[in-house]
Order: structure tokens, then C-alpha cells, then sequence
């Protein structure tokens, strides 16, 4: 199935940053989840005492007004959106072209189960000229 064809466009993550202790997750999750914000895609990292939640949401901008709001930090950057197959070599094939068009990978996350797509959210080091690539696959 290496010819299978992929869907991808820009999209834009937010990243907030919060307290690393037990409840504080729940606790953005269900505020948005109250505001009818839904939650597509989600990666966690922490520091000393901190973390940040990296969120593709379906209403980016009240998601990111709503958080402000509260009172926490909270950030915007475009990502790149990708769905392929969920098969093998389907992701390498996408990174495998990126990486022949000078396009690196500062970091990326994913999730798909047996029988689902595979979504991925990359942050290329150059996201006009990463959509310009991918319009080949």
C-alpha cells in the first residue's frame, strides 16, 4: 500500500502550561470540554515542577481565549496535520520526503489504533515548504 494516499494540511496547537500535579490535566479537560472545546490530539512533557499540555482542539481560538482567561499561560504555533494509513511504512515515506527536501522534524506526535488511520501532528522547520512537498504524495 506505499502508494496510498495521504490528507494533510496546517493546522494550529496550543500549548499550556500548568502545574505538573495529579488533577491539573482533568482539570483543563473538562473546562474546555464545559465549553464545548473537544480535544483531537494530545502530548504532555514536563520540567521541574511544571508541564504543558500540547492540545489540537476543534475551536482553537476560544480554546486559547478561554485558557487565557482563566488566568493560565497558554501559546499558539501552526503544526502540520497529517492522516495516512495506518500501515507499515506509511509514516516513513512521508518523513523520508520531508527529509529529501531539506524539511526537519523539530518534534511530532500520533495516535491510531489497529484498523484506524494514523494521525500525526508534526512542526517541520518550515511548514509552507513541508505543504508544497506533501502536494506531491
Amino acid at each position: 500500500m506505499g502508494g496510498s494516499k495521504i490528507v494533510f494540511s496546517k493546522g494550529t496547537q496550543l500549548t499550556v502550561y500548568i502545574d505538573n500535579r495529579k488533577g491539573t490535566l482533568a482539570a483543563l479537560a473538562t473546562f474546555l470540554g464545559r465549553h464545548g472545546v473537544n480535544i483531537y490530539g494530545l502530548t504532555l512533557a514536563d520540567t521541574e515542577g511544571h508541564g504543558y499540555a500540547r492540545l489540537i482542539v476543534d475551536d482553537t481560538e476560544k480554546a486559547r481565549q478561554l485558557v487565557e482567561d482563566s488566568g493560565e499561560l497558554v501559546a499558539a504555533r501552526e503544526v502540520l496535520l497529517i492522516r495516512v494509513p495506518n500501515e507499515p511504512g506509511e509514516l516513513g515515506r512521508v518523513l523520508e520526503l520531508l527529509a529529501r527536501n531539506n524539511l526537519n522534524i523539530e518534534y511530532g506526535y500520533s495516535s491510531g489504533g489497529p484498523g484506524d488511520e494514523k494521525s500525526i501532528v508534526l512542526v517541520p522547520s518550515d511548514i509552507r515548504a513541508a505543504l508544497d512537498v506533501l502536494k506531491a504524495l
